[in-house]
């Protein structure tokens, strides 16, 4: 049989009595406060956790129902890219990534080169050109250089 028993103590803070079988713990309003506090901290920790074994037996089933309703060749499990790459979104993974290539036009305008004829001028400005690209490799196959007039 569990009594709970509440008094003030006007000189320090409420206080609360819990008699049990005859023995008394006297617990402070701060401990119970304190006490209520790490209850629901507690509880927070084990939804969060639960949610956590629900995702990923979520996870779990939608991987195997993938590969159980698949079309097999033997011992080998046929897909293709799109398949597998709804499973993977479906399971809040990154998708399948392709390596693309790409032929590209740039076209520049190009001032301050010091030369003593057209010639000149094309022959600097092609070699001084330079492209580049962050993430990948590129490869300059041919520079051409139009319309070099004198600049004024």
């Amino acid at each position: 049989m569990y009594k709970l028993l509440i008094k003030q103590r006007e000189e320090i803070m409420n206080t609360i009595n819990v008699v049990m079988n005859g023995n008394t713990v006297t617990y402070t309003e701060i401990e119970v406060v304190n006490f209520i506090a790490d209850n629901v901290r507690m509880n927070e920790t084990i939804t969060e956790d639960i949610e956590g074994w629900n995702k990923v037996h979520a996870t779990k089933r939608k991987v195997r129902d993938f590969f159980s309703e698949g079309e097999w060749d033997g011992e080998t499990f046929i897909a293709t890219r799109n398949e597998i790459n709804d499973l993977l979104e479906s399971i809040e993974c990154d998708k399948l990534r392709r390596d693309y290539k790409a032929t590209v036009t740039i076209t520049a305008y190009v001032t301050g080169f010091t030369a003593e004829d057209d010639d000149e001028a094309t022959e600097c400005i092609a070699d001084e050109i330079d492209v580049s690209i962050s993430g990948g490799t590129i490869s300059v196959d041919k520079i051409e250089v139009d319309d070099v007039e004198e600049d004024e």
